[in-house]
Parts: structure tokens; sequence; C-alpha cells
């Protein structure tokens, strides 16, 4: 099949200018979001935009047979190719260097120009090659992306790959089908196939640029949507769907979960006395402090206020009771000076443990919920724990327990507080 040659390349053109113009568009509707999507967007629809104007001065080249006009049609593709690697770098967290995507083109002109490139042919093998690089290149920034969750990462990351080395397959074509000039691309029967498949390789990336920044702006609102905006931890609802998760995962013939929740002590007086700044930065120095002390299988959110929560997947009770010490002990350290200031601040902590097959962990948020009042009550800066459903709770706690010896729970009535449910 023989495809005509003025067909393709205006094809080329038109496609790739509209897509430019839709990325672009995309990119200035939504500038005002983070980073890391509309900026990737706007850098790969000024490659494609570069890429237009390159495929038109290659073909006024080709018109013309214009040996000078080949080399900035080629430089202006190299240049488009520079950008899109530069659009992976944004997309990956990269830094960004602007003046380094010129560097590549700049070489290519520079090598044009200096007679080891001479025939038409050995600058087609050139820019394949150089193109190639830069789109493996770009694959491999959007691999170490991170964001491998994305539906559409590996699609991209792939067909990135195949980009390049389609570039790649053209060059046996040139060696064995030598094309000498560059008006004779008129008459090639493979240059117009491999310009259609480069053409419907990059219409498919475009698409899911498109898709991948998407998905990322629509993952990053969930975040939000789950983020405590002061501490940067989970809010109460991203910790609620987390002890739902973490019940349903229990394995069969029990295994343990403990619960740990924190009350920051005194705090309303800690915002009297020093005000709220101060008593925002004395929260960011717990949210520090208890992520520190928490191992990758906890999870750790605040419920709202002064008060956060810890779920101990597989943490029995003797485990529970070390890490809520370890946090407490911590942060009675860290809080002790916050910004210059002698505040002293500690924390109370209920602990509740079950081994219980049971995917509703609500029971163990309202034992540890329990708990902490009975630390409190204890003197806080203490920790608790109720240890089981028959509602014994035994005070654990530091050098400054001051329950009495001779009691190992509360009397009855003593715990007026409504525990905390899960909603």
């Amino acid at each position: 099949m023989h495809l005509d040659l003025m067909t393709m390349a205006a094809v080329d053109i038109a496609l790739t200018a509209i897509l430019a113009a839709v990325l672009l568009f995309t990119w200035a509707r939504d500038a005002g979001e983070p980073e890391g999507g509309p900026r990737f967007v706007g850098w790969w629809g000024l490659a494609m935009l570069i890429q237009s104007i390159g495929v038109v001065i290659a073909l006024a080249a080709a018109l013309q047979d214009n040996g000078d006009l080949v080399v900035m049609g080629t430089v202006t593709m190299v240049l488009a190719d520079a950008v899109k690697w530069n659009a992976a770098r944004e997309f990956a967290g990269r830094l960004t260097w602007p003046l380094l995507v010129f560097l590549g083109p700049a070489g290519f002109f520079f090598i044009a120009h200096s007679g080891l490139v001479s025939t038409f042919d050995t600058c087609l093998i050139l820019v394949c090659a150089v193109l190639a690089a830069y789109d493996i290149a770009a694959a491999i920034e959007l691999g170490r992306a991170g964001d491998h969750q994305l539906v559409t990462h590996w699609p991209a990351v792939t067909l990135l790959i195949a980009t390049g080395v389609s570039y790649l397959a053209w060059v046996p074509l040139i060696i064995t089908t030598p094309i000498h000039r560059a008006g004779a691309v008129f008459s090639s029967h493979w240059f117009p196939l491999v310009i259609l498949a480069t053409v419907l390789i990059r219409v498919a990336l475009a698409f899911l640029v498109l898709s991948m920044a998407k998905e990322r702006q629509e993952r990053e609102q969930r975040l939000d949507a789950l983020t405590d905006s002061l501490t940067g931890l989970p809010n109460r609802r991203a910790l609620f769907e987390a002890a739902d998760t973490v019940g349903q995962r229990r394995i069969l013939g029990g295994t343990p979960v403990s619960v740990l929740i924190f009350d920051l002590d005194h705090f309303k007086d800690t915002n009297d006395s020093y005000g709220h700044d101060l008593g925002d930065e004395v929260l960011k120095v717990f949210a520090k402090t208890v992520a520190k002390h928490l191992n990758v299988t906890s999870i750790v959110g605040r419920l709202g206020g002064e008060e956060f929560a810890a779920i101990l997947p597989g943490a029995d009770a003797a485990e529970a009771l070390i890490v809520a010490d370890a946090v407490r002990r911590a942060f009675a350290r860290s809080a002790a000076f916050v910004n210059g200031l002698a505040v002293g601040a500690t924390v109370s902590v209920g602990v509740a443990t079950d081994i219980i097959v049971d995917t509703d962990l609500a029971g163990l948020f309202r034992r540890a919920d329990a708990a902490l009042y009975v630390a409190k009550r204890a003197g806080r800066d203490q920790v608790a724990l109720l240890e089981s459903d028959d509602d014994s709770i035994l005070p654990r706690a530091g050098s400054t327990v001051r329950t009495s010896p001779t009691r190992v729970g509360p009397s009855p009535g003593a715990i007026p507080k409504q525990p905390a449910r899960i909603t």
C-alpha cells in the first residue's frame, strides 16, 4: 500500500496542532491546580506545538529539496522531544531545567553543520537516534514518577518506549532503502507508513497525558478530603475508612489489633495562655512525634481538636502499651519547649486490644475512649489499658501513676463520658 506523503504530512500537522491546542487550553484552564498535573499537560502541549512546526518545516524542505531546511526541521523536532522529556520530569516531581532543554537541539544543530553529517540519510539516522533517546528517557522519568497506581501510567510508559523503538526501526530501513535527498521522500514507499505509525502513537500519548493529569488531580482531591490540613495526618473520615479496611482483613481464628486514643492534656489552657498559633504548633509537634513512633502497618489520624487515634494491626496489649508509652514520653520531651516557650505539653493515652474475629472496630474505639477517660482521671500524662470486653481497665503509666494501688478499674458509674463511635 502506498500512502501519499503530502496527505500524511497534512494529517500529521493538523492532528498534532489540534491536540497541542487542546492540551494548552487544558493547562490554561487549570493553571491554578497543583503543579504535577496541569504544568505537565502544558509542557506536553508545547512539545506537540513545536512538533507540528517541525513537520511544517520538514515538509517545506522536502518540497524545495533544501538541505538547510531539513536541518532546521529536524532540530525543531528534537526540541519538541526535549520539551516532552522535560514534561515527564515535571510529572515525576523532579527538577526541570528549561535551559537544558535546548542543549540537545543545540548539539544536534552543531553536529549537523560540522561536516560529520554529509548526507540526508545520515541526518535521518542521527535524528532518529536522538529522538529515540529522548522518548526512552521520558519513559524512564514517568516510570520513576511513583504514580504506578494510576491506570494510565504504564500504558503511557509503554507507548513512549514504543515511540523510541519505532524511531530506531527507521534506521535499518534508511540503510537498506536509502532516500538520498529530501525531495526523494515523495517517492519512498516506507516513509509515509512510518509517519502514519508515529502520528497514531502521538495521538494516543496525548490522550494518555490528559488522562494521567486528570487521574492525579482526582487522587489529590481525594487525599485532600481525607487529610487534616494542619497536621498532614489522615482526618477522622480517613481513619474510620482505614478501620473498616483493617477489620475486614482480620484473619479467621483471630489476630490481635489495638486502638490507641490520644488526648493532649490541658490543651485549652495552652491555647488560652499562649495563643492559638502556638497551640497549632503543639498539635504539629504531636503529629510528628506519633508518626515517628509507629511502624509502616499502623494508621494514625486526627479525630478532631486535640484528639488523635491510632490503629495497630497485629499488635497485642504488650506491644500497644510499649508504643503508647513511647509516644507519651517522646511528646513530653518534644513539647517541653515550643518556639522557645516552656509549654510543657503532655498527652494521655487510652489503649484497647482484642483478638476476637470481628469486622467492626467500633467496640475497640469505645473501649480505648473509656481507657482514655481513666488515664485522665488518674492524673493525665499517663497510659491506661482496657484489656477485654468485661470493662476491666488497668491504668498503665510511667513514673507519675496516681491511681489507687488497690483498684484496677473505675468504680461503677465512674465513666459518665459517652465513648466515641465510628460513624
